[in-house]
Protein backbone atom coordinates (compact mmCIF):
# COMPACT_ATOMS: atom_id res chain seq x y z
CA UNK A 1 0.00 0.00 0.00
CA UNK A 2 3.04 2.30 0.14
CA UNK A 3 2.67 2.93 -3.60
CA UNK A 4 -0.87 4.22 -3.04
CA UNK A 5 0.42 6.53 -0.32
CA UNK A 6 2.65 8.10 -2.96
CA UNK A 7 0.11 8.17 -5.75
CA UNK A 8 -2.85 9.55 -3.89
CA UNK A 9 -2.04 12.79 -2.12
CA UNK A 10 -4.82 14.80 -0.43
CA UNK A 11 -5.60 16.60 2.80
CA UNK A 12 -8.84 18.59 3.20
CA UNK A 13 -8.03 22.29 3.56
CA UNK A 14 -10.24 24.87 5.27
CA UNK A 15 -12.31 26.18 2.37
CA UNK A 16 -13.82 28.89 4.52
CA UNK A 17 -10.42 30.62 4.62
CA UNK A 18 -10.13 30.51 0.84
CA UNK A 19 -11.36 33.07 -1.67
CA UNK A 20 -12.29 32.14 -5.21
CA UNK A 21 -10.23 34.11 -7.72
CA UNK A 22 -11.40 35.90 -10.87
CA UNK A 23 -11.13 34.60 -14.43
CA UNK A 24 -8.43 37.20 -15.08
CA UNK A 25 -6.40 35.98 -12.09
CA UNK A 26 -6.86 32.37 -13.20
CA UNK A 27 -5.58 33.19 -16.69
CA UNK A 28 -2.57 35.02 -15.24
CA UNK A 29 -1.77 32.12 -12.91
CA UNK A 30 -2.15 29.52 -15.66
CA UNK A 31 0.15 31.55 -17.89
CA UNK A 32 2.80 31.61 -15.15
CA UNK A 33 2.40 27.88 -14.56
CA UNK A 34 2.75 26.99 -18.24
CA UNK A 35 5.91 29.09 -18.48
CA UNK A 36 7.24 27.58 -15.25
CA UNK A 37 6.49 24.02 -16.36
CA UNK A 38 8.22 24.61 -19.69
CA UNK A 39 11.31 25.92 -17.89
CA UNK A 40 11.49 22.98 -15.49
CA UNK A 41 14.32 20.54 -16.19
CA UNK A 42 15.03 19.15 -12.73
CA UNK A 43 13.61 19.48 -9.25
CA UNK A 44 14.82 18.28 -5.87
CA UNK A 45 13.06 18.63 -2.54
CA UNK A 46 12.64 17.15 0.91
CA UNK A 47 9.15 16.01 1.87
CA UNK A 48 7.04 15.10 4.87
CA UNK A 49 4.09 12.81 4.18
CA UNK A 50 1.21 12.48 6.62
CA UNK A 51 -1.36 9.72 6.17
CA UNK A 52 -4.72 9.90 7.93
CA UNK A 53 -7.01 6.89 7.99
CA UNK A 54 -10.76 7.48 8.24
CA UNK A 55 -11.25 4.92 11.02
CA UNK A 56 -7.96 5.45 12.89
CA UNK A 57 -7.06 8.49 15.00
CA UNK A 58 -3.27 8.12 14.77
CA UNK A 59 -1.39 9.65 11.84
CA UNK A 60 1.42 7.94 9.94
CA UNK A 61 4.30 10.29 9.16
CA UNK A 62 7.07 9.53 6.65
CA UNK A 63 10.01 11.62 5.47
CA UNK A 64 12.23 11.52 2.45
CA UNK A 65 13.64 13.10 -0.69
CA UNK A 66 12.20 13.73 -4.16
CA UNK A 67 14.18 13.90 -7.42
CA UNK A 68 12.55 14.80 -10.76
CA UNK A 69 14.05 15.16 -14.25
CA UNK A 70 12.31 16.05 -17.52
CA UNK A 71 9.07 14.11 -16.82
CA UNK A 72 10.91 10.89 -17.76
CA UNK A 73 12.60 10.27 -14.42
CA UNK A 74 11.23 10.46 -10.89
CA UNK A 75 12.74 9.12 -7.70
CA UNK A 76 10.66 9.13 -4.52
CA UNK A 77 12.90 8.06 -1.64
CA UNK A 78 11.55 7.37 1.84
CA UNK A 79 14.20 7.57 4.56
CA UNK A 80 11.98 7.51 7.67
CA UNK A 81 10.59 5.44 9.29
CA UNK A 82 12.20 2.92 6.90
CA UNK A 83 14.05 2.82 3.58
CA UNK A 84 11.76 2.50 0.58
CA UNK A 85 12.42 3.89 -2.91
CA UNK A 86 10.12 4.26 -5.92
CA UNK A 87 11.48 5.08 -9.39
CA UNK A 88 9.44 6.10 -12.41
CA UNK A 89 11.79 5.85 -15.38
CA UNK A 90 10.21 6.19 -18.83
CA UNK A 91 7.67 3.33 -18.98
CA UNK A 92 8.93 1.40 -15.97
CA UNK A 93 8.09 1.48 -12.27
CA UNK A 94 10.95 0.25 -10.06
CA UNK A 95 10.58 -0.43 -6.34
CA UNK A 96 13.40 -1.00 -3.86
CA UNK A 97 12.02 -2.12 -0.51
CA UNK A 98 15.10 -2.25 1.72
CA UNK A 99 17.01 -4.22 -0.94
CA UNK A 100 14.06 -6.24 -2.25
CA UNK A 101 13.70 -4.98 -5.85
CA UNK A 102 10.86 -5.31 -8.36
CA UNK A 103 9.90 -3.71 -11.68
CA UNK A 104 6.64 -3.20 -13.57
CA UNK A 105 5.97 -2.04 -17.13
CA UNK A 106 3.66 0.98 -16.91
CA UNK A 107 2.87 0.92 -20.63
CA UNK A 108 1.10 -2.43 -20.22
CA UNK A 109 -1.54 -0.84 -17.97
CA UNK A 110 -3.57 2.14 -19.21
CA UNK A 111 -4.61 3.06 -15.67
CA UNK A 112 -1.06 2.80 -14.34
CA UNK A 113 0.07 5.05 -17.18
CA UNK A 114 -2.51 7.67 -16.21
CA UNK A 115 -1.42 7.49 -12.58
CA UNK A 116 2.23 7.89 -13.59
CA UNK A 117 1.27 10.93 -15.68
CA UNK A 118 -0.64 12.25 -12.67
CA UNK A 119 2.41 11.96 -10.43
CA UNK A 120 4.83 13.69 -12.78
CA UNK A 121 2.21 16.30 -13.70
CA UNK A 122 1.65 17.07 -10.05
CA UNK A 123 5.36 17.62 -9.45
CA UNK A 124 5.90 19.77 -12.55
CA UNK A 125 2.57 21.59 -12.50
CA UNK A 126 1.66 20.28 -15.97
CA UNK A 127 -1.34 18.50 -14.47
CA UNK A 128 -3.14 21.87 -14.62
CA UNK A 129 -3.06 21.64 -18.44
CA UNK A 130 -4.85 18.26 -18.55
CA UNK A 131 -8.40 19.44 -19.24
CA UNK A 132 -9.23 16.11 -20.87
CA UNK A 133 -9.04 14.17 -17.60
CA UNK A 134 -9.73 16.80 -14.92
CA UNK A 135 -11.91 19.78 -13.97
CA UNK A 136 -10.23 22.69 -12.18
CA UNK A 137 -11.17 25.51 -9.83
CA UNK A 138 -8.85 27.99 -8.14
CA UNK A 139 -8.76 29.74 -4.78
CA UNK A 140 -6.51 32.18 -2.97
CA UNK A 141 -5.42 31.85 0.65
CA UNK A 142 -3.18 34.73 1.73
CA UNK A 143 -0.34 34.66 -0.84
CA UNK A 144 -1.00 31.03 -1.82
CA UNK A 145 -2.91 29.79 -4.87
CA UNK A 146 -4.80 26.52 -4.40
CA UNK A 147 -5.93 24.47 -7.38
CA UNK A 148 -8.82 22.08 -6.68
CA UNK A 149 -8.78 19.23 -9.19
CA UNK A 150 -11.66 16.80 -9.84
CA UNK A 151 -11.03 13.74 -12.04
CA UNK A 152 -13.26 13.07 -15.06
CA UNK A 153 -11.81 9.64 -15.85
CA UNK A 154 -14.07 6.91 -14.43
CA UNK A 155 -11.12 4.74 -13.39
CA UNK A 156 -9.35 7.58 -11.59
CA UNK A 157 -12.65 8.49 -9.89
CA UNK A 158 -12.73 5.02 -8.35
CA UNK A 159 -9.41 5.73 -6.67
CA UNK A 160 -9.74 9.30 -5.42
CA UNK A 161 -12.31 12.07 -5.36
CA UNK A 162 -10.27 15.26 -5.33
CA UNK A 163 -6.74 16.66 -5.46
CA UNK A 164 -5.50 19.99 -4.15
CA UNK A 165 -2.23 21.59 -5.20
CA UNK A 166 -0.92 24.55 -3.22
CA UNK A 167 1.50 26.98 -4.89
CA UNK A 168 3.68 29.60 -3.21
CA UNK A 169 4.32 33.15 -4.42
CA UNK A 170 6.99 31.84 -6.85
CA UNK A 171 4.40 29.49 -8.43
CA UNK A 172 6.21 26.43 -7.05
CA UNK A 173 4.23 23.47 -5.75
CA UNK A 174 4.75 23.29 -1.99
CA UNK A 175 1.90 20.99 -0.99
CA UNK A 176 0.02 18.26 -2.86
CA UNK A 177 -2.98 16.65 -1.24
CA UNK A 178 -5.52 13.98 -2.11
CA UNK A 179 -8.51 12.26 -0.54
CA UNK A 180 -9.50 8.76 -1.52
CA UNK A 181 -13.11 7.67 -1.94
CA UNK A 182 -12.75 5.73 1.31
CA UNK A 183 -12.16 9.00 3.18
CA UNK A 184 -8.49 8.23 3.85
CA UNK A 185 -6.35 11.33 3.36
CA UNK A 186 -2.69 12.03 2.70
CA UNK A 187 -0.81 15.30 2.57
CA UNK A 188 2.75 15.81 1.34
CA UNK A 189 4.58 19.04 2.07
CA UNK A 190 7.77 19.97 0.23
CA UNK A 191 10.70 21.98 1.60
CA UNK A 192 14.18 23.04 0.49
CA UNK A 193 13.03 22.99 -3.14
CA UNK A 194 15.90 23.22 -5.64
CA UNK A 195 14.93 24.23 -9.18
CA UNK A 196 16.96 23.17 -12.24
CA UNK A 197 20.00 22.04 -10.25
CA UNK A 198 21.98 19.26 -11.92
CA UNK A 199 21.23 15.77 -10.61
CA UNK A 200 23.94 13.08 -10.96
CA UNK A 201 22.84 10.17 -13.22
CA UNK A 202 23.59 7.74 -10.38
CA UNK A 203 20.59 9.12 -8.45
CA UNK A 204 18.23 7.46 -10.95
CA UNK A 205 19.86 4.03 -10.86
CA UNK A 206 17.21 1.59 -9.50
Amino acid sequence: MRILSLLFLFFSLNLFAQQEISETEIAQFQGKMIAKANELKTLQANFIQTKKMEMITDETVSRGKLYYQNSEKLKWEYTEPQDYVIFLISDELHINDAGDKSVRNIASSKLFGKIAKLITGTISGKLLQDNENFNFSYFKENDKIIAVIIPKDKHLKQIFSEIQMQFNAESLVEKVSLIEESGDATVIEFSEIQWNKEIPPSVFQP
